[in-house]
């Protein structure tokens, strides 16, 4: 049976911007066997949106005409054949069925049960979920066949997670998109990022808006990204920070490395070319451009551009004074009177 499903947005009611009521509503039609994506189906079923969680079987016999609407338990009507409500035929709903989106309390037990059919409806197409009571799932989120997702998951906004990824415990991902094959590892964060195939994300990190990772990246633990993108191979695996930044395939980015990307006024972006070798702790001051195959040692401080092929070696001449270590441990004993 073709079924067109109307939402009231009645007193103070809530309104349905966050699409949870119809998502309900279009869940047990087809628990009910009932096509409820027509627009103009000969029968029209109301829904009332503080009231979400029809069940099946009552929304079937509004659908049949056996009943003529639905009541809470203090005789509010949720759900009514047609789009005036007529008590001549009227059913009484359950607790769980009646709980309201305008009550703490109801939304949060709405929603739970929500997230829990999501959950489920993934792993019958084909999505592994560890546990299905531990991830959040909103209502725009696709998750392929194939796809593995760990306990207290979040995926909220526009994301999307391809076939063969993984997403580990703990990872909270909005409006972001995952490749093919890449893994997220545990208690990474990601909002409005994307993630090609193969890429290796985390632990601990944290892509923000416009994060673009292509083939084959690693970005390892306590690494950000933000509005920069990282092109094919690029190798990030620890403690940087790449914001406003280009950076070339196959290129190494050494522990401790970052783009100095704000002058306190403006933000200045960063070119860095392919198959270069940025040593640990360097600092790349914007705007700056590094060319390819250079190699660029530890703990120097980029401030102007450095040509194609060049070695960067910028740092202070290392002194060694023999014998003073003890004499400054005596000295700084005696200030702390010990």
């Amino acid at each position: 049976m073709r079924v067109s499903i109307l939402v009231h947005e009645s007193l103070l009611g809530v309104r349905v911007a966050d699409a949870l009521p119809i998502e309900l509503a279009r869940a047990a039609a087809r628990a009910a066997g009932l096509d409820a994506d027509a627009e103009d189906g000969p029968v029209a079923v109301t829904l009332d949106a503080r009231f979400p969680r029809i069940d099946a079987r009552t929304l079937r016999a509004l659908a049949e005409g056996t009943a003529t609407v639905a009541l809470t338990p203090d005789g509010a009507p949720a759900a009514w054949r047609g789009e005036r409500v007529d008590r001549s035929q009227p059913v009484t709903l359950d607790a769980a069925s009646s709980a309201r989106l305008d009550d703490p309390r109801g939304r949060h037990r709405v929603e739970r049960e929500a997230v829990r059919d999501r959950a489920w409806a993934l792993i019958d197409a084909g999505v592994w979920v560890a546990d299905p009571e531990r991830v959040w799932i909103g209502p725009n989120v696709v998750v392929a066949a194939g796809a593995r997702l760990w306990a207290d998951v979040v995926l909220r906004g526009a994301t999307r997670v391809a076939a063969g990824a993984e997403i580990g415990q703990g990872s909270v991902l909005e409006d972001t998109t995952v490749g093919e094959g890449s893994r997220i590892k545990p208690y990474t964060v990601c909002s409005g990022a994307t993630i090609g195939d193969v890429c290796q994300v985390g632990p601990f990190t944290h892509l923000r808006p416009g994060a673009r990772l292509k083939r084959d990246v690693k970005v390892g633990n306590f690494v950000e990204v933000k509005s920069a993108t990282l092109h094919d191979g690029v190798r990030a695996s620890h403690l940087s920070y790449l914001g406003d930044a280009e950076i070339g395939a196959r290129t190494n980015v050494g522990a401790g490395t970052i783009t100095c990307n704000y002058d306190g006024f403006r933000k200045h972006r960063t070119t860095v070319g392919e198959d270069v070798f940025v040593g640990s702790n360097t600092c790349l001051v914007a705007p700056v451009s590094v060319g390819d195959g250079v190699v660029i040692g530890a703990l120097s401080c980029i401030t102007q551009d450095v040509p194609t092929d060049a070695l960067a070696v910028e740092r202070a001449p290392l002194r060694v004074l023999a014998g003073r270590g003890r004499s400054v441990r005596d000295r700084n004993r005696r200030a702390a009177g010990k």
